[in-house]
């Protein structure tokens, strides 16, 4: 895709533009990962427990084992209700989070407005941008999209992340670029305006003119002097 083209069709007055739901899936497909990750973590750490109370000759701990394996389906079952019970939430909040959430490129800054209950919008001026870049993961490659993260001067040094990012589009390299081609140009505007314009030689009078001056004032002292 030729990125002016595509600049000057949807960005050129700052037109709004959002994440795919690409986006959303992949969301939800990480939310999915970490409940993976838990479960196997919680899984493996009752086996763990369990075998070890099993080879233990205490009457106590096998009359624990014996239970946990009698009930072990019904466990699984209130587990997988609680999880159900969280999963759901958060899927309605994936939901309404990636529509709330809205990209513009300006000629002057970047402006990315996202919340569902606090509403945040902000304003990265291209003054204070220091770096650009594009970040895709697994996911991302997966979904055919990808991220442009945006760094200032007050975040550089920090080690906090980007000062924005913009998410889930699948022409994040054209993005990516269009930032960089807007900040170039507002650099080099900015470095012609306040461009300190250094003297003339020419206002200078020629070097024999200002001998001659001086000459002349030096014969007017004399005279006055001498009368």
């Amino acid at each position: 895709m030729n990125y002016k083209n595509y600049y000057k069709e949807y960005f050129e007055e700052g037109v709004p533009f959002y994440p795919l739901s690409a986006f959303r899936n992949k969301l939800f497909l990480t939310c999915f990962t970490v409940w993976i990750v838990i479960t196997c973590v919680i899984y493996g750490f009752a086996t763990v427990i369990l075998f070890f109370i099993s080879i233990d000759d205490d009457p106590s701990d096998r009359l624990m084992s014996e239970w946990f394996q009698a009930n072990s389906l019904g466990l699984s079952s209130i587990y997988l209700l609680i999880s159900l019970a969280l999963i759901i939430p958060i899927a309605l909040l994936i939901v309404f989070y990636v529509r709330s959430i809205e990209f513009r490129i300006e000629k002057t800054e970047v402006i990315v407005k996202k919340g569902i209950i606090n509403k945040m919008e902000k304003h990265i001026p291209f003054r204070t941008i220091t770096n650009v870049s594009s970040r895709y993961g697994v996911y991302d490659r997966i979904l055919g999209i990808g991220t442009v993260q945006i760094e200032t001067a007050g975040k550089s040094g920090q080690h906090s992340g980007p000062e924005a990012k913009i998410e889930g589009i699948s022409n994040f390299f054209e993005v990516r670029d269009i930032i960089l081609n807007q900040l170039r140009k507002f650099r080099s505007s900015y470095a012609t305006t306040t461009e300190i314009e250094q003297p003339s030689f020419e206002s200078y009078p020629p070097e024999g003119q200002f001998y001659k001056d001086l000459l002349f004032e030096l014969k007017e002292i004399k005279e006055i002097l001498s009368k």
